[in-house]
C-alpha cells in the first residue's frame, strides 16, 4: 500500500497557548522561539549586534529612550545602574556622559519628551530635564504648604501642551501650564474619590480614540488596582472637563507598562494586554483577548514571578511591522513576546545572552536593546547574535491528517525551507498530544551554488535556496505535531510548510 501524504502549512498565525490541543488551527503552533511570523512565511528572527560599550563606566542600562531633535536626527539616552548611576547620549556610536549635579540613586526612570526637553521621573530625585546639551533638576515649583517636592513625582507624560507628573504613593497627579517647561507651578487634581478601589496611581496621559470618521483626544489615568479614568476637555482647570468613561481590567505590571502603537495604547497586565481603543468597542474581558489572547498564559506565567518591575515594558517598531513585549523572567534575565502587525501573530524571542535585552527602545526607526552587563546593541540587525549563531525552534498544532479516529505510521517528513544550504536541522515528530524527549539531527547536506560572480560557477548562484528532502520519522498514533529546531549563523531559514507521509491503520 502507498504511503498517505499530508501538507501542514508554517506557523504563519504565531504561537497559540489557549486553543484545545485536539482542535487548532492548523497554521498555529505550539511553540515558536526566534521565528517571526510575518506578511510572508515564517522566518528566523533578525539578531544584535554592539553599538556602544559602556560597560567600563556603568553596569546594567536600566532605561533606554529617545531625544529627537531639532535638525531630524535623534540621540540613544540611557541610563545605567551601577556605583555611581549616571546618565549617557549616544551618538555615532559614542557614549557621553550627561549626567546632572544630582546624584542618580533610582536608574529606573520613566520618561517623557515635551518641546526640545527630555523630563525624567523615579519617584526618589528630583525630576531630570535634558535640552539637548545637559542634564539639571527641573525647576517647576509647587503650592506653598503642599508638602510636595519634585522628588516625589513618580511619572511623566503630556496631554494637549501640558506636563502631567504622578505623584507616587498617592492617587494625585500635577499639571503644568500650557507649554510651561519650567519655573512655574504645577497644579495637583486628586483622583481618590473616583478611583472605586483605592490604590496608587501609575500613569496619566493622552489617548487618541477613534470612532467612524472622527477623532477625539482623551486624557486617561489609571492605578494600580486596574481602574481607568478618561476624562474630556483642555484641562482639570478648564470648565469642559468632565469624566467620560470609568473602566476596570487587570492589574498593571509596572511604571512603564504602556505601549503605544499607532494612536493605541496597550496596557500589560496580570492577566494579559488590553489595547484601551478596544474598551470603547467591547467589554474588558473581550478586550483582553483582542490582541494577546492566544499568549495571554505566558504573560500569566511570568508576571507571577515579577509581578511589578520597570522592566515589564515594551516597544512598537514600524518598519519591522511588530510591536515587542519586554517579559522579565527573572531579576536579570529577559525573554520577549513579538507581535506580528501583519498576521496578529505572536512568537517568542529568546537572545543568545538573556540579559542582553535588559531593557528596549526604538530610537530614529530602529530598535535597540540594554544590557544588564552594560552594553546597547543594535536590533534587529545581520543573521547573528553578536558574532553566535540564532537557535530556532517550533512545534506545530496537532494534526489528524484527515482522519480523526484512524491509527497511522508516520514514515518521513519533506519540509520546504528557503536557507543557506548546509543548515543542521532537528526535525521530528511528537504523536497523540505527547513530547517526545529528543528529536532527530539531520543535515541537509552541503552547499552547491557560488557566490554571485564567482569564476568558478553561475553568475546567478545564490547563497540561500529551496531545500525540499526527504527524512525518515518515526511515530505511530492518530495525531502529530511537527518538532523542528536548529541554528542558523550569517543567513536566514525561512519556512514555508511539512510534507507528511505515513500508512494509515483502521479505526482504533
Amino acid at each position: 500500500m502507498p504511503h498517505e501524504g499530508f501538507t501542514i502549512p508554517p506557523p504563519s498565525k504565531g504561537l497559540d497557548l489557549v486553543s484545545p490541543i485536539d482542535a487548532m488551527d492548523p497554521a498555529t503552533a505550539l511553540e515558536l522561539t526566534n521565528v517571526f511570523p510575518g506578511a510572508t512565511a515564517p522566518i528566523t528572527r533578525f539578531g544584535y549586534s554592539e553599538l556602544v560599550d559602556l560597560s567600563a563606566s556603568n553596569t546594567g542600562v536600566k532605561t533606554l529612550t529617545a531625544y529627537n531633535k531639532t535638525d531630524g536626527t535623534s540621540e540613544v539616552i540611557a541610563v545605567l545602574d551601577g556605583g555611581t548611576k549616571k546618565i549617557f547620549k549616544v551618538t555615532a556610536g559614542v557614549g557621553t556622559d550627561i549626567t546632572g549635579s544630582t546624584a542618580i540613586t533610582q536608574p529606573n526612570m520613566q520618561t517623557e519628551q515635551f518641546g526640545t526637553r527630555l523630563y525624567f521621573c523615579n519617584g526618589t530625585e528630583a525630576v531630570q530635564v535634558y535640552d539637548g546639551s545637559t542634564v539639571a533638576d527641573s525647576t517647576f515649583t509647587f503650592p506653598g504648604g503642599s508638602g510636595v517636592t519634585l522628588a516625589d513625582l513618580v511619572n511623566v507624560s503630556s496631554y494637549k501642551e501640558r506636563l502631567y507628573f504622578v505623584q507616587q504613593s498617592s492617587l494625585k497627579f500635577w499639571y503644568g501650564n500650557t507649554q510651561a517647561v519650567g519655573a512655574s507651578q504645577l497644579t495637583a487634581f486628586d483622583l481618590q474619590y473616583v478611583m472605586k478601589r483605592g490604590g496608587r496611581l501609575l500613569f496619566a496621559g493622552s489617548y487618541t480614540n477613534a470612532t467612524a470618521q472622527t477623532a477625539t483626544d482623551l486624557f486617561w489615568a489609571i492605578s494600580s488596582e486596574g481602574e481607568i479614568a478618561f476624562y474630556a476637555g483642555s484641562s482639570p482647570s478648564d470648565t469642559n472637563w468632565a469624566l467620560v468613561a470609568r473602566f476596570v481590567i487587570g492589574k498593571p505590571l509596572g511604571y512603564r507598562a504602556f505601549v503605544r502603537v499607532n494612536q493605541d495604547v496597550w496596557i500589560l497586565t496580570q492577566q494579559g494586554i488590553v489595547p484601551l481603543s478596544a474598551l470603547f468597542q467591547a467589554d474588558p474581558e473581550k478586550a483582553l483577548l483582542l490582541i494577546s489572547g492566544p499568549v495571554n498564559p505566558y504573560i500569566s506565567t511570568y508576571s507571577a514571578v515579577i509581578t511589578f518591575s520597570a522592566r515589564w515594558h515594551g516597544m512598537f517598531w514600524p518598519q519591522g511591522r511588530r510591536v515587542f513585549i519586554n517579559i522579565p523572567k527573572s531579576e536579570s534575565q529577559s525573554t520577549m513576546l513579538v507581535f506580528s502587525i501583519d498576521t496578529n501573530g505572536w512568537c517568542v524571542y529568546e537572545l543568545f545572552d538573556q540579559e542582553d535585552s535588559n531593557t528596549i527602545s526604538v530610537v530614529d526607526g530602529v530598535p535597540y536593546y540594554g544590557s544588564n552587563h552594560g552594553f546597547i546593541y543594535t536590533a534587529e540587525n545581520g543573521y547573528t547574535d553578536k558574532g553566535n549563531a540564532i537557535n530556532f525552534s517550533g512545534r506545530t498544532a496537532f494534526s489528524f491528517y484527515g482522519s480523526r479516529g484512524n491509527y497511522k505510521a508516520f514514515k518521513d517528513i519533506r519540509p520546504l525551507l528557503l536557507t543557506k544550504k548546509g543548515l543542521t536541522l532537528s526535525l521530528g515528530i511528537d504523536t497523540d498530544f505527547q513530547r517526545k524527549l529528543t528529536v532527530d539531527t539531520v543535515s541537509t547536506g552541503v552547499a552547491v551554488s557560488t557566490p554571485w560572480g564567482s569564476p568558478w560557477g553561475s553568475p546567478w548562484a545564490s547563497p540561500t535556496e529551496y531545500l525540499f528532502n526527504r527524512y525518515a520519522v518515526r511515530g505511530q498514533g492518530h495525531s502529530a505535531a511537527v518538532r523542528f529546531g536548529g541554528s542558523v549563523n550569517s543567513a536566514q531559514c525561512q519556512i514555508f510548510g511539512f510534507e507528511i507521509r505515513f500508512d494509515q491503520g483502521g479505526q482504533v
